[in-house]
């Protein structure tokens, strides 16, 4: 699943939609404002939630937090960004009767689900699915939709972690940090050979003392994740790139190895901790199974809806 991944460890991405604490992040109460839509953070871990959702560790510099985001939650920083009252996933109701060629598709209160935010016009389009059609919408033609779907109570949050133990053991991870040297034959510090022989120098040093790891990758490393002493984060095997996964699940905790040669660059390896096998506790994840919970209930409301619905066979449709 995570060869699918859009992004990379590294990569400068935007968040797209408010993200609250769901009652996993620490030091924050629960429902409270982490990031707000629009910032830009940088990916430092890549992983995988119930084996069906590709989640990101983005650290966001403005606030100074790392927070997990959903795929669909992000943008490349680079990507075009407008302001907009509604977001992907958002579920949307049009304000008056839509029609494409004289034919009501869709009427006010019809369930509608945002699939793409058209930021290329100012204020943005929407691409809406609601039931039998697909739309491109302008946003003075959407409103919010009231809740409908009950929500999830802790009981049913507990009956599914407990029904699907597999679904929460943790194999071992280890903590890992990186110092990043690339390798440019237009910079004379970066020529290979130049490259390797610092890249060397400072496996030496560190191995000698890795408790200044974390000082000298703010100082040396080329990776953005020198910002927080190169910490790439808790990793599992087979998330890293294959050159380091094979040498950091051989190391010893506490040890500092490489260079390590991948297209990024070369890599000096510190191995912060190891930790062993794990079931994951149910309140570290009682607000993710929650929202998942949630999002198959709003699923088969929308089903239902569309199987009452009285349109016609699916077609893509804009507005008169």
């Amino acid at each position: 699943m995570l060869e699918d991944a859009r992004f990379s460890v590294g990569d400068a991405v935007r968040v797209t939609r408010n993200v609250r604490n769901d009652g996993t992040f620490p030091g924050a109460e629960r429902g409270e404002l982490l990031v707000e839509r629009g910032q830009v953070g940088y990916v430092r871990d890549v992983g995988t939630f119930l084996q069906e959702h590709i989640i990101y560790s983005v650290y966001f510099l403005e606030v100074g937090r790392m927070v997990g985001c959903r795929e669909q939650e992000l943008i490349d920083a680079s990507a075009p960004w407008v302001e907009s009252r509604f977001e992907v996933r958002d579920r949307v109701t049009p304000v008056r009767r839509l029609a494409v060629k004289g034919t009501v598709v869709a009427e006010p209160g019809a369930l509608g689900e945002v699939l793409r935010v058209l930021r290329e016009s100012d204020p943005p389009l929407y691409e809406v699915r609601f039931p039998g059609r697909t739309l491109q919408v302008p946003e003075r033609a959407l409103q919010a939709l009231a809740a409908e779907v009950p929500p999830v109570t802790d009981e049913e949050v507990e009956r599914f972690y407990h029904a699907h133990p597999e679904r929460f053991q943790c194999g071992e991870t280890r903590t890992v940090r990186h110092l990043l040297i690339t390798v440019n034959e237009d910079f004379a510090e970066n020529r290979r050979e130049r490259a390797w022989a610092r890249a060397q120098e400072l496996v030496q040093q560190l191995a000698a003392q890795p408790s200044g790891f974390a000082a000298a990758a703010e100082r040396y490393s080329e990776c953005p994740s020198a910002l927080h002493g190169g910490l790439v984060g808790r990793v599992p095997p087979g998330q890293l790139h294959a050159e380091l996964d094979s040498v950091v699940f051989a190391m010893d905790p506490g040890t500092v190895v490489g260079p390590v040669e991948t297209a990024m660059g070369l890599h000096v390896v510190y191995c912060e901790q190891i930790h062993p096998p794990e079931t994951v506790p149910l309140e570290r994840v009682r607000e993710t199974i929650r929202s998942t919970l949630q999002e198959q209930r709003a699923r088969e409301v929308r089903r239902d809806r569309a199987e009452m619905a009285t349109q016609g066979g699916p077609h893509d449709g804009a507005l008169d």
